[in-house]
């Protein structure tokens, strides 16, 4: 900073203990595209939320700032009341009106992970709060599509599913209505994105029950454990 802007900083400054003037409360920062990610993080909005849980509105949504380049842009809310907050970056790409599977997706302090809101932004009166970089990446969920139905002469039943990401599945648990829940020994292993598996030959010597069934899948995604219940329609 030149002399002169540092004695202007220093009267301005005085001249406001003198007039009794108060600072505006603001957060400011960038959106920042992971490195080999696709994307626009221009896209994307910035929201501030009071909850962890991300269960209520947005107190602040803002857009980035004009100009910037699809892999960094700035971003500012030039007035804020002070308290903790929960910073959300995220372009809804399926305009699902929630953070789902494929949006771009950032939080304040650390990598997002689905779930995890970040650490908390604290915001005091008078202050300008930088939150630095915003990394964003896309999210990735897991999920799991499930069918069933009986063979024509109804003494056996078969069930689909498909994953929409690589997983690893630990156990498949089947539970007919009204029945314990049974084991596929051979449904374990790596399963491949969008592929179709299949627990089949299901039978009890006579006619297998229609209505709901359940479908219980344990595995590992990402490095973080599933527990998948699937309620499956069989007529």
């Amino acid at each position: 900073m030149s002399d002169r802007r540092l004695c202007l900083v220093i009267v301005l400054a005085g001249l406001c203990l003198v007039l009794g003037c108060e600072f505006p409360t603001t957060v400011y920062g960038r959106l920042v595209l992971k490195p080999g990610e696709d994307g626009d993080v221009r896209l994307a909005h910035v929201e501030l939320r009071d909850s962890a849980a991300w269960d209520s509105a947005p107190v602040y949504t803002q857009a980035p700032g004009p100009g910037g380049q699809f892999y960094r842009v700035s971003f500012d809310f030039p007035a804020v009341v002070p308290g903790s907050y929960f910073l959300l970056a995220w372009q809804d790409r399926d305009t699902s009106g929630q953070v789902s599977d494929g949006d771009l997706v950032g939080v304040y302090g650390t990598t997002y992970a689905p779930g995890s809101p970040g650490k908390p932004v604290t915001v005091y009166k008078g202050w300008t709060v930088d939150v630095a970089d915003i990394e964003l990446s896309t999210c990735a969920i897991l999920d799991v599509a499930a069918t069933g139905s009986r063979s024509e002469s109804g003494d056996t039943t078969a069930f689909t599913y498909t994953f929409n990401h690589d997983a690893v599945l630990n156990s498949l648990l089947i539970a007919f209505p009204g029945q314990s829940p049974l084991p596929d020994a051979g449904a374990p292993g790596p399963k491949v994105e969008d592929s179709t598996y299949s627990s089949g030959g299901w039978s009890t010597g006579g006619p297998m029950p229609t209505g709901l069934h359940q479908l219980e899948f344990r595995g590992t995604f990402k490095d973080s454990a599933f527990d998948f219940r699937v309620a499956v329609f069989v007529r």
